[in-house]
Formats: structure tokens, C-alpha cells, sequence
């Protein structure tokens, strides 16, 4: 056997990384010199030349180059995976993700059910009337699925050849370039045995395309069906007219987003299923964890068996990975899965445990657990139903109406007009102050508004240092050093992980080896310090959890307090390891009996006076953005000729319409329209009364012994009601709210209660007082219409909200993943409902009525559209 060179110039062969020409064969194998990627197409082998071939070197052996035989093509071919295969394994692969997170067992099989209805629906799998068996296209089918099912080809793109000088054919480069060709074939028919036929391969004949039905209704629009039958029969594709699938803008939204078979599939199935089974992890709870990356295409490869993941590389791009997003906002999911509701003809989502939710959000925000009773009782005065005005199949903001419940009661104890809270917030610390002194830290503080709010920005930057996922979420800006040690993490974590396809290819190894050369010198030199130290320095990592901010806090401080805690870059302030969730809340609920009871023990008094809403709010009416009306398309000439003041003169005469408004709400109905409501009002009652299956009793009386004789509690004012020292209310309604109940106390009484108030004043004299200032469980109120409002009406809207409201709505939007209007949005149902659209509290367990006998008209169109999704 004769030594062959070791670098040879290939005719028409180049690299696939670099385009270099030169190749290198060792062992058998030829690889590029510039990169060292191996020719999988050629290898060398050694034969033996026949006795009357003339032609070839003077030795025994030739080293000759040929192509792989087509048997291992073929068994490559039979391990090809179509797209909703490869999903099938990804999907089997992110629901086990969920389980070790601690979703329900029930999870799986009702993650199959909506898997395979959607796959029946795109008769692609789970349907029937195929006669063929074959699974049919859809109109935003893969290249990849046409060409494994149906043996489609698709037209190969036509790229400019050089134009070659046609040289003597008695050349000796030419006589080189045929010699080479015979040997080719020569090769090429060694691995044919004699008498044997033409392979299956080449014999086989394409299948006619099948389309489904809803593919076939969508390219009517595009071509007759006559046409489309003659695209189907074209396996060579050589109709040009038409492609295998129209452009995108082409199509309708629901066809672009629910035909089109990719990673955000998996998630709307996950979400369905996960409302379904009624699990803890909600909507916004999948969305977090796809952005912490729990729920990722980087370790996508290892769900897939070993001799499918070793072609990953090109499998994503026959996927078409690169024209989707691996993460989804909560708009477009909650689309998404109104769009596959309605696909799989879903009828109804299930409504969560609220009460369970809120006190899951209330221990998030860090606040006392006393709130989750009182939104518990703000629930069940009417309990939501979660109508939607848009259509049956609309996702219902389940997480956003219960965190606008602890939003509108945060708002009734506290009034968030950068006044109210103040006051009740400095009240609560002088309290405090005594109390300390008095017990010591085992005293049962008080719940002061404006340290809780310090503690929570707190928690977000050192949360935020650890987490880059939670600091993008609540906005908080982070050193870019801290950025890139992120993603070297998960770099890392992706190694370790998932499926390197390196080890499988000696090239691709040594490339990477390179790559890590160049960042490690990039990095050293501007940080200092290398890849392995930068990931290993200062980092903690966190758990997934359902209460990201209170766990991860948690783990922070188990970490700090740990003795190899001082080498944290952060210190944690004293004032971050008070638990505010453990401060009492009781007195802003004004119940003060135990409150003072423990204050007189220790020589104290207290006194409880109510702070009003702020007065100079101004009243800036209803907003109601208003919508472009697009006009028709005309000709539209210029005029060269105009003169400039002419032209300024007509645009000034020209009345712009703004875009968003405030409008005072002074509108009224005409007497006749009015005059109508009310006869339809009466109407109404009439039937009511009329109907014996209608049963609404009045409100009781209840009597109290005052002076041995029974006095109706409706007569009496709050002052005869309630003492002054003790705000604690009674277990009966009052017919009116306490500050305005009138003072209707005859001479008797009154003498009376002036001699309770100098025992009492004279009782308080000896001891000291203290003063704490509660809610009078009035708030301000800026109402409008937020469907369809732009970004600039949200900055123009979000300038008029106070700062500590517009704190807590930003920090509580940002608590669930959604951006603040859709949380405001929430809280306008709720306040709506509340002060506008109920007109008799006695009523209001059996129906949510609105004021049909009212004059304000900009108030009752106001419900009345609020009230659809209520």
C-alpha cells in the first residue's frame, strides 16, 4: 500500500462551517483544516485495482474516496421525527418538571386529554376519516413533516454557478476530473449486488398532499380548489405559483397563532390543564417559571432519545426554532388560550379557591394574616362569577381580580392619598415606642404602613441581586457583572444538563474549546477574574416556589446567617429581620378590645379617632379613551404652490380630537327616558312581588335595654352605640354607616351619656394617652374605562394616582407577573360594583341590581359596563 498525501484538494466539496477546500484524512476520515470539522459525506477506503485497468498508479493499492452507502441515509431516515413527535417527547418532558415541582398526579392525564384533542383537531393524530392513515397538513405546516410523510421535495434554491471557461478536453486536468468521476461510480455500484433492482428509495413515488379541513377552507381564500388539488399532486414541486404554505400576513390571527405547531403550544396545554385539575400553580405561576427558566428549550435535547438528540442541531432548524420566542407574555398567553378553548370547543375553566389565593399573595407582600380575613369577608359579600363580556372561551384574570380585593382593602384601612397613611402610620409607631419600652420586643406591635413599604423595596434590591429573573420583573436595575454571571450559570447549568453535542464531534469540541479560551481572556481582563470564579462567587441558588419573594428572602437570610455568611457581597440591615407579617392589625380593623384591655394593665390609655379622606383631591371626572376611526382610503394631491401662512392658517383651523379626555360626570337622562326606567323599575317590582319563588324578607329590628326599657337600634346615634374608648361594632347591621348616623338622643340619654364621658375623662386624666388614628373606611375614587387605552393614556393616567398608591399597584402587579392596568383594571370592577352599582345592601345577596332610577347617566353606563365582568 503506497502513502498518500495527507492534504488534498477535493473537487466540489467544502466545509459546512467554514467554506475551506482543504481537507486532512486521518484513519479513513477527511477533516478541514481551518475549523476541523469532520466530512461526514466522504470517507477513504483501500481496493484493490483489476488487472486491465491501466490507468491507475503503479502500485496494488489506491487510495480512493467515495460517498456512504445509502443504507445508513435510510436508517437516518426511519429515526426522523415529525413536529408534533418531537413536541410529544418536550411536553412529556416539561409536565415531569411540574410534578417534581408539586403539581397534582391528576396533571397527566389531563395534560393527554388536551394534548390529543388539539392534535384530533389538526388531524394530525386521535381522528378518524383518513383513509390513507397518513396525518394531514395544516396551513402553517413544516418543510420537515411533508417531506417524512408524504416524501415531498421541496424546490431547491437556485444560487448563480460561476461560469467556468470551457478548457481543451484533452487537458490533463480534465481527463483527472473524468478519471475521478468513473471511479465514483465505479464505488457507487460496489454496494449494489448483481441482479439486484432499483432500491425502494428510488423507486418509491411521492403520496398527493393531504390537507386538513380547516387548511383546505384557508387556501380557498388564496387559490380554487381545482388549484390546490394540482399543488397536492406536485411532489417535485414545480408549480412556482404557489409555496407549500401562504405568508403569514396573509393569514387571520387565529390561524397564525393556532396552526402553528411550536414550543408556546406546550405551555397554553400546560395552563389549560392546570386550571383544570384546579391546581395551586396558576397562570401567572407557569409564566414565572418560564421566565426563571424551570420550564426551558435549553435542556430540550435531553427529553428526546439518545439517537434523535445527537441531530439536534439540525432538527431545531427543520423545527423553524429560531422564528419563535422560548418566552410568552401574559397577554398573548391568555389569547393563546382563548384561541385553543375555543379550538377544542373547552366550555368552562374552573374558578379557583380565592380565599386560599389571597392568603397565598397576603404572606407573599409580608402582610399580617389578620388582612386575609378581612378580604375574605370583602369576597363573600358578593362572590365574583367571572363573566366575561368578550366571549365564553376568554381566560378569566383570576389572579388579578383577588390581588385587586387586597389592593381596594389596603386602600380601605390605610387610604393611600400620601396623607391619610402618614397619619395613621406615625400614630402606630409613638405607639409602638411605648410599647417597647413598656414589654420589650415580646410587646404585640403595631402595623406601620410606611416601615412595611421600606421593607418591601428593601427585599426587592437583595432579592434582585441574587435573582436577575426577579429584578427584571419588579424593574430593579442590577451591575452588569451580576448580568453576566447569570448567564455563565446557565451556561453551565445547560452543560451539565443537557445534551452536549460536542462529545459527538471531535471538531465541534475543539471549537468550543476556542470559544472558551476567548471569553475567559475577555473576562479575566475586565473583571479580573475567570469564568469558574465569577460563577462560584457570591451566588445562591433558589428552589422554585409558589412565593418567590418570601422564599427566596428566607433562603438570603439562612444563607447570611451561616458562618461562611460574611464573604455575602450584601449586608442585610437590622431592620430587615422584623417580621411585619407577626404585627397587629386588629385596631385598623377597629377592634381595639384587647389593644386597650393590654395598654390599662401597663397605665396607658387609648384613643381611637377616625382620619378622613383628603379633601383637596382633585376631581378630574371619568376618563374614557377614545378610538381612532380609520378613514377611507382617498387621493391626496400636494400643493406645491401654497404659501406658508396659508398652510399654517388651516392647520390651525383644523380641531384636533384628543385622544383621551376626562369628563366630569354631569350627564342626565331626558324626563321622558327617565320617566321610562322608572315604569320598567316598577314593572319590575310588581313582578317580583308577584312571584312566590322571589322571597326577600326586610331587614330586622333589633332592640337594646337602655335604662330597662327596649329602644330600637335604628334611633340611635354612634355615640350611644359605641363609647369612646372602645370602637369595637356590634354583631347586628346598622341601617346607615356609623359617621352618619344623626345624633337623635333625647334629654335623658344625653345626661347620661355627660356623665359617662366625665367618669371616663376623669379615669383617663390619671393615666397616660395615647392616640392612634384609624381608617374612616372611606377612599378616594378615579373611575373611567380602561379597555383599549394606549401607552401614552397610561402615563398621562398614571400621573394622577398618588405615590403610595401607585406604589402598592406597581409592587402588586409586578407580586402576580401582570402589568399595572390589568390589575387596575381589576380594582375598577371592584370599586364600581361597590359604590355605584348596588342599590339596596339589603338586596344585594340576591342580585347585584344597578340604580335604574337614577339621574346619573355617565355613573350608570359605567356599570352597566363594568357589570359584564363582574
Amino acid at each position: 500500500m503506497e502513502e498518500v498525501l495527507d492534504t488534498m484538494q477535493l473537487e466540489n466539496m467544502q466545509c459546512d462551517v467554514c467554506g475551506e477546500k482543504t481537507f486532512q484524512e486521518r484513519e479513513g476520515f477527511y477533516y478541514c483544516v481551518e475549523c476541523g470539522t469532520q466530512k461526514d459525506q466522504i470517507r477513504a477506503v483501500d481496493i484493490t485495482a483489476e488487472e486491465n485497468f491501466n490507468e491507475t498508479t503503479a502500485g496494488k493499492y489506491a487510495s480512493r474516496t467515495i460517498r456512504q452507502p445509502k443504507d445508513v441515509a435510510k436508517k437516518e431516515e426511519d429515526n426522523e421525527l415529525t413536529s408534533w413527535e418531537f413536541y410529544n417527547y418536550v411536553l412529556r418532558g416539561f409536565l415531569q418538571e411540574l410534578l417534581n415541582m408539586g403539581a397534582k398526579p391528576e396533571l397527566k392525564l389531563m395534560t393527554l386529554q388536551v394534548w390529543a384533542a388539539y392534535l384530533g383537531r389538526m388531524e394530525v393524530a386521535f381522528c378518524r376519516g383518513n383513509r390513507m392513515g397518513q396525518p394531514k397538513l395544516n396551513v402553517r405546516a413544516l418543510l420537515r413533516d411533508a417531506r417524512i410523510i408524504y416524501k415531498y421535495k421541496p424546490p431547491k434554491v437556485n444560487r448563480g454557478k460561476r461560469n467556468r471557461l470551457s478548457g481543451d478536453p484533452n487537458d490533463e486536468r480534465s481527463k483527472f476530473r473524468m478519471w475521478n468521476r468513473t471511479k465514483r461510480n465505479l464505488d457507487a455500484s460496489g454496494y449494489k449486488k448483481v441482479g439486484e433492482g432499483p432500491s425502494e428509495s428510488e423507486g418509491e413515488q411521492s403520496l398527493a398532499l393531504q390537507w386538513s379541513v380547516h387548511a383546505r377552507k384557508s387556501l380557498k381564500r388564496h387559490m380554487s380548489l381545482k388549484h390546490l388539488d394540482r399543488h397536492s399532486r406536485d411532489s417535485k414541486a414545480s408549480l412556482s405559483c404557489h409555496g407549500l404554505r401562504p405568508k403569514a400576513k396573509t393569514l387571520h390571527a387565529f390561524e397564525r397563532n393556532m396552526y402553528c405547531l411550536n414550543i408556546t403550544k406546550l405551555y397554553i396545554v400546560l395552563g389549560i390543564a392546570l386550571n383544570m385539575v384546579e391546581d395551586d400553580i396558576q397562570l401567572t405561576d407557569l409564566l414565572r417559571f418560564i421566565d426563571e427558566e424551570h420550564l426551558t428549550k435549553r435542556y430540550m435535547l435531553t427529553y428526546l432519545p439518545e439517537n434523535v438528540a445527537t441531530r439536534g442541531k439540525a432538527l431545531l432548524n427543520d423545527m423553524e426554532f429560531g422564528n419563535h420566542k422560548d418566552k410568552c407574555t401574559y397577554r398573548l398567553l391568555r389569547l393563546n388560550i382563548a384561541y385553543m378553548s375555543r379550538y377544542i370547543n373547552l366550555t368552562e375553566f374552573q374558578k379557583p379557591n380565592l380565599h386560599s389565593l389571597a392568603e397565598r399573595y397576603i404572606m407573599e407582600l409580608g402582610l399580617p394574616p389578620r388582612l386575609v380575613k378581612y378580604v375574605g369577608e370583602l369576597i363573600d359579600l358578593y362572590p365574583p362569577k367571572f363573566a366575561n363580556a368578550t366571549g365564553p372561551h376568554s381566560y378569566p384574570q383570576y389572579e388579578a381580580r383577588t390581588m385587586a380585593y387586597i389592593l381596594y382593602a389596603m386602600k380601605l384601612l390605610f387610604g393611600l392619598d400620601d396623607i391619610k397613611e402618614q397619619k395613621i402610620s406615625e400614630s402606630a409607631a409613638k405607639i409602638n415606642e411605648q410599647l417597647l419600652e413598656a414589654d420589650g420586643a415580646a410587646a404585640p406591635f403595631l402595623f406601620v404602613f410606611t416601615e412595611w413599604m421600606q421593607f418591601v423595596d428593601i427585599r426587592k434590591v437583595i432579592i434582585s441581586h441574587y435573582n436577575q429573573s426577579f429584578a427584571r420583573r419588579f424593574g430593579v436595575p442590577t451591575q452588569m457583572g451580576r448580568q453576566v454571571d447569570d448567564i455563565l450559570v446557565k451556561e453551565r447549568k445547560e452543560k451539565e444538563l443537557g445534551y452536549d453535542e460536542t462529545l459527538a464531534n471531535p471538531a465541534m469540541q475543539r471549537q468550543h474549546e476556542n470559544l472558551t479560551h476567548i471569553f475567559e481572556t475577555m473576562l479575566r481582563d475586565h473583571f479580573g477574574e475567570s469564568i469558574q470564579e465569577s460563577v462560584d462567587n457570591d451566588r445562591i441558588e433558589f428552589q422554585p416556589s409558589l412565593t418567590p419573594a418570601h422564599s427566596y428572602f428566607k433562603r438570603i437570610l439562612l444563607q447570611a446567617s451561616r458562618p461562611d455568611g460574611e464573604k455575602m457581597s450584601l449586608r442585610i440591615p437590622d431592620n430587615m429581620h422584623v417580621d411585619h407579617s407577626q404585627r397587629d392589625l386588629d385596631p385598623f380593623v377597629l377592634e381595639t378590645k384587647e389593644l386597650s384591655q393590654y395598654l390599662a394593665q401597663r397605665g396607658l390609655n387609648l384613643r381611637v379617632e377616625e382620619v378622613a379622606c383628603q379633601e383637596k383631591i382633585q376631581k378630574v371626572g371619568l376618563f374614557r379613551p377614545l378610538q381612532h376611526v380609520r378613514c377611507e382610503n382617498r387621493e391626496f394631491r400636494a400643493n406645491c404652490d401654497i404659501k406658508t401662512e396659508t398652510w399654517i392658517g388651516e392647520l390651525k383651523r383644523k380641531e384636533k380630537r384628543p385622544d383621551f379626555r376626562f369628563v366630569q360626570p354631569t350627564g342626565q337622562y331626558h324626563p321622558y327616558y327617565l320617566k321610562k326606567l322608572q315604569k320598567l323599575k316598577g314593572k319590575r317590582e310588581r313582578l317580583e312581588i308577584n312571584n312566590p319563588y322571589w322571597e326577600i324578607t326586610k331587614a330586622p329590628s333589633f332592640l337594646l335595654k337602655m335604662n330597662d326599657n327596649d329602644v330600637l337600634l335604628d334611633t340611635l346615634s354612634s355615640l350611644q352605640t359605641f363609647e369612646e374608648g372602645s370602637m369595637d361594632p356590634l354583631n347586628v347591621p346598622l341601617d346607615k354607616p356609623r359617621h352618619l348616623e344623626k345624633k337623635l338622643v333625647s334629654k335623658e340619654l344625653e345626661k347620661e351619656s355627660d356623665e359617662r364621658m366625665e367618669d371616663l375623662n376623669d379615669a383617663s386624666s390619671k393615666q397616660e394617652e395615647l392616640l392612634l388614628h384609624v381608617s374612616n373606611f372611606d377612599c378616594w375614587l378615579l373611575h373611567g374605562y380602561m379597555r383599549k387605552i394606549r401607552q401614552s393614556d397610561k402615563r398621562e393616567l398614571r400621573q394622577l394616582f398618588s405615590c403610595s398608591f401607585r406604589w402598592l399597584l406597581e409592587t402588586c402587579a409586578a407580586t402576580i407577573g401582570v402589568e399595572w392596568d390589568v390589575l387596575y383594571e381589576q380594582l375598577l370592577i371592584l370599586e364600581v360594583m361597590f359604590h355605584h352599582s348596588i342599590a339596596d345592601w339589603s338586596k344585594h345577596k340576591e342580585v347585584l341590581c344597578i340604580q335604574h332610577n337614577t339621574q346619573a347617566k355617565d355613573y350608570r353606563e359605567l356599570s352597566r359596563t363594568y357589570k359584564e365582568f363582574w
